[in-house]
């Protein structure tokens, strides 16, 4: 059974983001989802993960696309 993490960066400050997202996506079992809330396209996100993961390893869908907020799910495999 998977679970859904939401997570709502924007009141996060810029300089720690990256690492909130990461540990949150890291600290997620296999097939568990983290819906991630950000006030800028998170490309970057998918990129890295995709570099330091493998594309195999996760799925990255767009729930909305801006222009003032981004949500995406993120699925680990």
């Amino acid at each position: 059974m998977s679970t859904t993490r939401s997570l709502d960066i924007r009141p996060v400050e810029p300089k720690d983001r990256f690492e909130r997202i990461m540990g949150a996506y890291d600290g997620l079992a296999t097939s568990d989802v983290l819906e991630l809330t950000v006030d800028h396209d998170p490309k970057c996100m998918y990129y890295t993960l995709r570099a330091t993961r493998g594309e195999a390893s996760f799925s990255f869908d767009y729930l909305e696309n801006g222009p003032e907020l981004w949500r995406v799910r993120v699925r680990k495999h």
